[in-house]
C-alpha cells in the first residue's frame, strides 16, 4: 500500500471513530454520552497521520535562533553546513539547532532580497540536504506538510494556489504611518529599479504626472533597487510630505516631485490579523505558491513538503488568515549557487 493510500485509510478510520461517537452511546439511564469533537487538520491525531511524510525531511530541517530567541525554521541545502532560511528574521547572533540536537553558530553568506531568503553557513559536516521537487508536479488541492524538529509535522494544509508571479500594489502592509504614492508595481526583478505597472488614478503619483512603465530609480537620496528598498524609503515619510523621485522613462532619466497621500484603510488586512499573527514581511516576492496551512511567523523559513516528503517550496510568510506563502522549489534552486558563492552577499 502506498503512503497516500495509508494516509487516507488512517483518516477514514479517524473519521469513522468520530462518526460513531457523534451517534452517541446511551447509558443505562437513557442518557447520551458526551460527543467527541470532529478532528481538524490541527488535531494531534490528524497530524500523527503525516509522520511518515515528514520522517525524512525533518532530518533536513533546522531551528534558527537569534540572540537566543526562536525566529524561523531553516532547510539544509548542503551536507557541509549550508542552510537556507528567511532573511528578514535574522539579526544579532545566529545559532541553528540541527536534527541531532546540537546547536551551532551560523553566519550569513548570501541574501536574496526579492525572495527574502538567506544562506547560512555552519561549520559542520554530514548534514542531510533536502530532496527537491518542482511544485508544478503537485496539483492544486494536494496535501502539504511543514516538518519541524519532532516526529509529527508542525502543521499540514492544502495547496490552494499553484506557483505564480506576483504583481501588487505599492502598499507593503507593514504599517500605515508612511505616505502613499499611489502606484501598482511590477514585482519581478529589474536591474534598473522598480517598474510602475499602473498609476492609480487620482493618487499622488498621478497628480505628479508619473506614467505607467516608468522605472523608479531613487526616492530622495535612497537608491531603489527592488520593492523592499522602495517600501522602506516610503515608510519613513508622512502623508502630505513632498518627496523627490527619480524615474527612468524610456532612455531618459528625470526627477518628479509628489505630495504623498494617506494609505487607504485595508479591511482585508485587519480581518486577516484576526485569524493569527502575520509575518512582518509578507509581500513583494517575485513568485510564490499558496497553501492554507496555519503557520506562525516563527515557523516560516523551512521546507514545505508534499505527501512523498519532497520539498516543493520554502515557507516564506504567514500572509493572511487562510494564506501562507512559499517560494516554489523551481524558483529557489537556481539561486542556491549564487547564495553560496557570495555573489549575493548581504549588505555590510
Amino acid at each position: 500500500m502506498t503512503f497516500r493510500a495509508k494516509l487516507f485509510s488512517h483518516y477514514a478510520v479517524v473519521l469513522l471513530t468520530v462518526a460513531v461517537g457523534l451517534c452517541g452511546t446511551t447509558t443505562t439511564y437513557g442518557q447520551r454520552a458526551p460527543r467527541e469533537s470532529i478532528p481538524t487538520k490541527t488535531d494531534e491525531r490528524f497530524l500523527a497521520a503525516f509522520r511518515e511524510v515528514v520522517a525524512i525531511p525533518s532530518r533536513s530541517t533546522v531551528r534558527v535562533r537569534c540572540d537566543e530567541t526562536v525566529v524561523a525554521f531553516g532547510a539544509v541545502v548542503g551536507e557541509d553546513g549550508w542552510v537556507l532560511t528567511k532573511a528578514s528574521q535574522l539579526q544579532g547572533s545566529i545559532v541553528c539547532e540541527i536534527h541531532d540536537g546540537r546547536e551551532l553558530p551560523a553566519r550569513i553568506v548570501g541574501v536574496s532580497k526579492p525572495y527574502d531568503l538567506a544562506m547560512l553557513k555552519l561549520e559542520v559536516k554530514g548534514l542531510k540536504p533536502v530532496e527537491w521537487r518542482d511544485s508544478t508536479q503537485d496539483a492544486v488541492g494536494s496535501w502539504v506538510a511543514t516538518p519541524g524538529m519532532n516526529r509529527d509535522p508542525v502543521a499540514v494544509g492544502i495547496l490552494s494556489v499553484g506557483a505564480r508571479e506576483i504583481k501588487g500594489p505599492e502598499l507593503a502592509r507593514r504599517g500605515s504611518s508612511g505616505g502613499f504614492l499611489g502606484i501598482i508595481i511590477d514585482r519581478r526583478p529589474n536591474k534598473e529599479g522598480v517598474k510602475i505597472e499602473e498609476v492609480i488614478p487620482g493618487g499622488a503619483a498621478d497628480k505628479a504626472e508619473f506614467q505607467d512603465g516608468d522605472i523608479i530609480v531613487a526616492v530622495g537620496k535612497t537608491r531603489v533597487t527592488d520593492p523592499e528598498t522602495l517600501f522602506n524609503a516610503l515608510e519613513t515619510t508622512k502623508p502630505g510630505q513632498k518627496v523627490k523621485v527619480r524615474v527612468k522613462r524610456g532612455s531618459e532619466e528625470m526627477g518628479l516631485e509628489a505630495r504623498l497621500g494617506s494609505r487607504p484603510t485595508d479591511r482585508a488586512d485587519f480581518q486577516n490579523k484576526l485569524g493569527s499573527e502575520l509575518s512582518h514581511r509578507r509581500t513583494g516576492f517575485p513568485m510564490v505558491l499558496q497553501h492554507d496551512t496555519v503557520l506562525r511567523p516563527v515557523d516560516c523559513g523551512g521546507p514545505l513538503v508534499d505527501l512523498d516528503g519532497k520539498v516543493i517550496g520554502i515557507n516564506i510568510a504567514r500572509s493572511g488568515r487562510t494564506e501562507t506563502f512559499a517560494i516554489p522549489a523551481e524558483a529557489v534552486k537556481p539561486l542556491l549557487g549564487d547564495l553560496k558563492s557570495g555573489k549575493l552577499a548581504p549588505p555590510k
